[in-house]
């Protein structure tokens, strides 16, 4: 149990990306460690679990103290912790997905001074968004707040006034939000952030990400097909998000002289520890796009205008106009020309 004399500081985080941003925010606001707590929650797969652990132990979180909440018994250990935090309010709150209820239940438990949200991917500008729009909805069901209210874990209502956001996107300080910006430098220390010459095989990577309905598989296959062309003599690799299946990529690009592969840590680690020299990136919408021009702002970075894609994203517009603002290459489907 951390000295109430101390003003705690709880980082909630459940993919990489978070726990990415919280460290960057662990430096920024200059917290001590013996002050910090945190809380790795319900992480949706065996291979984000892994991802996480890699993270926790190189971004320096091996002496502070951390809870795990699985998915056993999730909801009567989290209502546990929630009871816990407080009886002494945290100083302050980072925080990564609004669009998970259990997220909003530390947000709405917790009376921190101040609440952060860090990076979630390119949901972060949705809830920009959102706040600034007032369409700020609640993520928890009526059963679920009655649940926390059963295992005595009252819950504030939900505003979305006086939050802060600490992101390495471009976004804009407001009179609803105010905005402070990284550039990833625990980041760049840790993994001394190079993307060169180097002796191997170069590569061409595409990243995926689990987007899309319908058809999706079938546009994923298009896109590949599209970057195969442009690079014919290249040495192509397909990064799977943790949350793709590998069976189903190996049937759909299995005409496509490609290879799948799954590192168990993000691209931009791979990037930085794997010694290939890397032609160029690809990538519909994803937001490693943007954090691996952020950095490693000498790679040639590609955004593939898909309007099928393009068609099921919210702001997509204002996605590719903040990738492009960075440096991102626009390139459409139906420009195929060898590189």
């Amino acid at each position: 149990m951390k000295n109430k004399s101390l003003d705690l500081n709880v980082f909630v985080a459940t993919t990489p990306l978070q726990l990415m941003s919280c460290s960057e925010a662990r430096y920024h606001f200059g917290c001590p460690e013996q002050t910090c707590l945190l809380v790795l929650a319900r992480p949706d797969n065996r291979e984000t679990e892994k991802q996480m652990a890699f993270l926790s132990d190189a971004l320096g979180w091996r002496s502070i103290e951390t809870v795990f909440l699985g998915k056993t018994g999730f909801l009567l250990r989290l209502a546990g912790l929630l009871r816990r935090l407080s009886k002494s309010p945290p100083e302050r709150l980072f925080i990564g997905n609004k669009n998970s209820w259990f997220h909003e239940a530390f947000y709405r438990a917790l009376k921190a001074n101040r609440t952060l949200f860090v990076d979630d991917g390119l949901a972060t500008l949705r809830y920009y968004r959102a706040i600034h729009d007032k369409s700020f909805d609640s993520r928890l069901s009526h059963g679920k707040h009655a649940l926390l209210s059963a295992l005595r874990v009252p819950l504030r209502p939900l505003s979305g006034d006086n939050l802060e956001f600490f992101t390495c996107f471009p976004l804009e300080s407001s009179d609803r939000i105010r905005v402070e910006v990284h550039d990833f430098p625990v980041f760049r220390q840790t993994f001394h952030t190079q993307c060169g010459e180097t002796d191997a095989s170069p590569v061409v990577a595409f990243i995926g990400q689990p987007f899309g309905a319908g058809d999706r598989l079938a546009q994923v296959r298009a896109q590949v097909s599209y970057v195969a062309g442009r690079h014919p003599a290249s040495r192509l690799v397909y990064f799977m998000h943790r949350k793709e299946e590998r069976s189903e990529l190996e049937r759909e690009l299995a005409e496509i002289p490609v290879e799948i592969r799954q590192t168990g840590r993000p691209i931009e680690i791979e990037v930085a520890t794997s010694g290939s020299a890397y032609l160029a990136f690809y990538s519909f919408a994803s937001t490693a796009l943007f954090t691996l021009k952020k950095i490693y702002p000498a790679s040639k970075v590609y955004q593939i205008d898909d309007q099928i894609f393009a068609a099921q994203l919210p702001y997509y517009d204002e996605i590719v106009g903040m990738l492009h603002s960075i440096g991102v290459v626009r390139t459409s489907l139906e420009q195929v020309s060898s590189l």
